[in-house]
């Protein structure tokens, strides 16, 4: 019972004060007659598509339940290794979700930002380790700052240039917001087609190489598989200050956290010497062989707390208070070409066998179709043994050529259940960065210049003309490009077979056609390397990608062979060969991706550039490294404290007075919405305005009938039972921008975009395309107009589309189509060939691949390579 001077709301289930009754029960009918219109539309759609998928299926040869009883399209299943105990398990796709159950709700520590005394305390501290201040700005938070050398004993600290790696993944396995998501169990996910399970694979702990490893341990006994990465970076602008830091990373956390930043992202857990070349000695066998050997020297003291542990086991006590038997071992090695055969201590480029994975010739490292030996850590500990029985030096170091080895003892053969040759793992931002950058983008430039200064204007034209889209460089003067980063080359590339498919045709220029080839090859090659969810059909597929590449690039190099002096014959080019090999064993390319460790080479520049006196600066920016995550650790403590405390207060504002933000959820499509919304204008005001558009002659009148139409098809009575009639002077709300929500053909996770239906976005206009669902196909469309229609108290949120659905040699047509949001699938990247032809970008990302190939699919097209 309410209250006394209280009245009970049943709409909205509160007791409210007599005061304002009439106005609040007035909205409460108000809003739940427009509730009840838009779930009557909801459940009219819904019943339209449960309606059509039952037909699709009626008519199917074999029923999926009949064929697979129990089971439903899109199932997932989860077989977990034998060793853990764990039958398999099957979850509904809608509520399968790879995130971990959260341990016991506690309250957190109620002084998170211990060892300071306050808050403000360290709020003073943290900014001045941010602001990089000097020491004059610094000395009145002297005592501030000596208070960080007491926070960083929460963490275990560096000890001189090393970190042990033991203690710091304990650190993180004590870690109450990362240990949730610790998985120490192999597994197989596979997912439901209606016939079979099809087995997919994204972490290192779904890959073979996890499953394999738990398989040698003995029963019960987890691994605890690291990542680690190494490679010189310039500190100083003009490169003549160095340094080598190794980054290491947990396998056993989800690689959105591993490839994050704070804690359970990349930590720097060493810094190793490098050694300066004598020019005595430079050059040299002997004088190689010594620099390989202080490497692995000083790598010894990184590696070796986890020897012994990796031999025998070692028991510990999680924050579940679980005891497990955790075996460390290196599942990953992270580097370049160079750094790989630092690491193998295999020869390089000009051996007799330079790949630091298998045992290719080196006359033969162009060939993709031929597969060779894999190298072992038992094979290269042999070659070692015996070449050390050898009577000469001269014998010794004969024997070691024939296999391209060093006469260096191995750091890495120290721990077991791991091999070096299988842990070094292809780098697709150096195959990008590399291969495209330095020798195709750079032919494809030299060709073009030869055709011309017309083709050069025409190249760059091109590029400028490429509409605007999310997350792509708009590029200016590329031809004009001798040296930028690797992400621009990476932009440049999604670009440049449309760019230049109208300058290098194949009647006027057949050798600049075939290289073309060459670089769209490389280009699928590439897309299907950067897949973050891989299943056999897409694996299978990346490696005919790769021996097609292979074959191209091989006929362009044999026509080309008397007019160039090129040699195409290096290791960069044969890695190739082994990217599909690594996804199989260690999941997806982006697990062992170079690029989230190159990222905190920033961090190591900034602290070098303003926290250092530039002498004996390892453990100067190690330290503020050590800081700076302590101060991460600090802050996300404060915020789950913050978070804790908001759970509970009762400050919830009345919904009539919440605030509204600009992206206002449509209320047919929950997974659009809107915004940069216009003022409010009438029917005729937009006609006049768009009155030299043909797109919106009539345009009332238009969507008069197709509102009529669409609440007929959807089995929603008209308005008063009448046609819609919409007036003149009736209001629509125009809108510039709209985000999609949309399920990933990739991962099969949500992602979203952003999309523009702008007439002055940045002073041009911007009107992007999008991929729409009609009754019976998936077409591309390009947005003219979005704006949001009332009908009654419904708000439907529409789109005047003009769809590019004309089949080939049929004239493009002229009318428009009104599309309610439902029916948009998400943005698609089109730029403009000619005055009446479009061109898909498929190149722009991994999702837009996979949609252009299924709809080639859908139409039976046969793909020739």
């Amino acid at each position: 019972m309410a209250p006394e001077r209280t009245k009970f709301c049943d709409l909205c289930k509160q007791d409210l004060k007599p005061r304002g009754w009439t106005t609040h029960r007035k909205a409460c009918e108000k809003k739940a007659e427009k509730q009840r219109q838009n779930q009557l539309v909801a459940e009219s759609i819904q019943r339209e598509d449960l309606e059509a998928e039952a037909d699709h299926f009626a008519d199917a040869d074999v029923s999926e339940r009949a064929s697979t009883p129990g089971f439903r399209v899109d199932d997932i299943r989860c077989e977990y290794h034998p060793s853990s105990g764990i039958p398999p398990e099957v979850h509904a796709f809608e509520d399968f979700k790879q995130r971990p159950t959260p341990l016991a709700s506690i309250p957190p520590n109620k002084h998170p930002w211990a060892p300071f005394k306050s808050r403000l305390e360290f709020e003073l501290a943290e900014l001045a380790l941010e602001a990089c201040l000097n020491n004059e700005q610094t000395d009145w938070l002297i005592r501030l700052c000596n208070r960080w050398e007491t926070a960083s004993h929460h963490l275990t600290g560096f000890d001189l240039h090393y970190r042990n790696l033991w203690e710091w993944a304990t650190d993180l396995l004590r870690d109450p917001q990362l240990f949730p998501h610790m998985v120490f169990d192999a597994q197989r996910f596979s997912k439901f087609d209606g016939k079979t399970f099809v087995t997919f694979v994204d972490e290192p702990y779904m890959a073979e190489a996890f499953w394999n490893v738990q398989s040698q341990l003995p029963e019960g006994a987890k691994p605890l598989a690291f990542i680690l990465y190494a490679d010189k970076t310039k500190l100083s602008l003009f490169g003549t200050a160095r340094g080598y830091p190794i980054i290491a990373h947990l396998v056993n956390l989800p690689t959105d956290i591993r490839n994050g930043q704070g804690m359970g992202g990349g930590y720097v857990v060493g810094w190793l010497p490098i050694v300066k070349d004598e020019k005595d000695h430079a050059g040299k066998p002997s004088w190689v062989n010594f620099k390989n050997a202080v490497w692995h020297e000083a790598f010894l003291k990184i590696l070796s707390p986890l020897a012994l542990k990796s031999s025998t086991g070692q028991w510990f006590e999680c924050l579940d208070s679980i005891q497990r038997w955790f075996f460390p071992l290196i599942l990953i090695l992270s580097a370049d070409y160079k750094e790989q055969c630092v690491m193998s201590l295999t020869r390089g480029i000009k051996s007799l066998w330079p790949c630091p994975v298998c045992l290719v010739p080196h006359d033969d490292l162009l060939d993709a179709l031929k597969t060779y030996p894999r190298r072992t850590s038992d094979q290269s500990q042999n070659i070692l043994q015996v070449a050390r029985g050898k009577q000469t030096a001269e014998e010794r170091d004969d024997t070691l050529k024939q296999y391209g080895l060093r006469d260096v003892q191995n750091t890495f053969w120290i721990v077991a259940l791991a091999c070096v040759h299988y842990a070094l793992s292809w780098d697709r931002l150096h195959f990008n960065g590399g291969l495209y950058r330095d020798h195709l983008w750079a032919k494809l430039q030299r060709l073009i210049t030869s055709l011309g200064r017309a083709s050069v204007a025409q190249m760059d034209h091109n590029y400028e003309a490429f509409p605007r889209w999310r997350n792509l460089k708009h590029l200016l003067q590329v031809m004009s490009i001798s040296f930028a980063d690797s992400s621009v080359y990476e932009d440049i590339s999604k670009m440049v077979i449309y760019a230049a498919h109208t300058i290098v045709t194949e009647d006027e220029c057949p050798i600049g056609y075939l290289l073309l080839r060459c670089i769209q090859l490389f280009l699928e090659v590439d897309l299907y390397a950067a897949l973050e969810v891989h299943t056999a059909d897409t694996i299978r597929a990346g490696r005919h990608a790769v021996q097609a590449f292979s074959t191209y690039l091989q006929q362009y190099i044999a026509k080309t062979a008397n007019t160039s002096d090129k040699n195409w014959n290096f290791p960069k080019l044969h890695m190739s060969v082994h990217i599909f090999d690594n996804i199989e064993a260690k999941g997806a390319t982006r697990n062992y991706s170079m690029k989230p460790n190159e990222k905190m080479h920033g961090s190591l520049k900034d602290s070098y550039q303003m926290r250092t006196n530039f002498r004996n600066v390892a453990p100067q920016i190690l330290r503020i490294n050590h800081w700076q995550v302590v101060a991460e650790s600090i802050c996300r403590n404060i915020s789950n404290f913050d978070e804790y405390q908001s759970r509970d207060a009762d400050n919830v504002l009345d919904e009539d007075n919440s605030v509204v933000d600009d992206l206002v959820v449509s209320n047919d499509s929950p997974h659009v919405k809107l915004g940069s919304r216009q003022a409010p204008q009438t029917f005729e005001s937009v006609e006049n305005t768009h009155r030299h558009d043909s797109a919106f002659t009539n345009f009332r009148i238009k969507l008069n009938e197709f509102l009529t139409n669409f609440l007929l098809a959807i089995q929603v009575p008209l308005p008063g039972g009448k046609w819609v009639q919409l007036k003149a002077n009736d209001k629509i709300t125009e809108c510039h921008f709209l985000k999609v929500n949309y399920e990933s053909l990739v991962d099969w996770r949500q992602h979203t975009d952003f999309l523009h239906c702008n007439p002055k976005f940045f002073g041009a206009p911007c009107f992007d395309c999008v991929f729409v669902q009609t009754t019976d196909k998936i077409i591309f469309g390009h947005l003219l107009f979005v704006f949001e229609c009332t009908l009654e108290y419904t708000a439907l949120s529409l789109a005047l589309i003009h769809p590019f659905d004309a089949p080939t040699g049929v004239h493009i047509r002229k009318d428009k189509h009104l599309s309610i949001f439902r029916s948009i699938i998400h943005g698609a990247f089109l730029v403009p060939d000619g005055s009446n032809d479009y061109l898909v970008v498929d190149t722009v990302d991994t999702d837009m691949f996979l949609h252009v190939k299924a709809l080639h699919l859908e139409a039976g097209h046969l793909v020739h390579v």
